[in-house]
């Protein structure tokens, strides 16, 4: 009996929060079309960064973590394709670790010699469900505007020819997940 009673509780309690986390990923979403939200960022030295700098630029920011498996593998492809060619978009990678001795060998690791800068609170912003991140996961990119608002975003960008398509070819992210023919 008591073990139903457990059960029961875990089942109706899951239930509960489905809701709520239903809720968060909604508000998370309805973050599309509005302006980039601004969190404190520094690059690796610890020197910061203002947001507003990407103001004036579409944008892609890939947001990563040297505890995220996947992102190895993203890493090294987008190096790839930013040393084939140039690219048509800013590009940005957004490290939400706090160590940044752990990203700094992950960039060694992967060869990435681009852009990166290092959320002050970490996984803060991810937490928060930050940057219209409703899941809180990780491999996760987003698409900025030239006028600074959150166009488009997408956790399924992986191959070269993915990338290739986001950065060099600057596809909406939708578009560089299809097939090609």
């Amino acid at each position: 009996m008591k073990a139903w009673i457990v059960l029961a509780s875990l089942c109706f309690s899951t239930l509960s929060q489905a809701s709520s986390f239903e809720q968060k990923v909604r508000e998370a979403q309805e973050a599309m079309g509005k302006p980039l939200q601004h969190v404190d960022v520094q690059l690796l030295s610890g020197e910061p960064v203002s947001m507003s700098s990407l103001e004036g630029k579409e944008t892609v920011i890939y947001f990563f973590a040297s505890w995220c498996s996947p992102c190895y593998g993203a890493l090294k492809n987008i190096e790839s394709v930013r040393q084939q060619q140039p690219l048509a978009v800013n590009l940005v990678a957004m490290a939400l670790d706090e160590d940044a001795e752990a990203v700094s060998l992950m960039l060694k690791q992967t060869g990435y010699t681009g852009v990166v800068w290092q959320a002050v609170g970490g996984v803060q912003p991810l937490h928060q469900r930050a940057f219209a991140n409703g899941v809180k996961a990780l491999p996760y990119l987003i698409k900025v505007d030239a006028d600074g608002l959150l166009a488009e975003n997408n956790y399924n960008i992986k191959s070269v020819a993915q990338w290739k398509r986001v950065l060099v070819d600057n596809q909406s992210l939708q578009d560089a997940m299809r097939e090609e023919n």
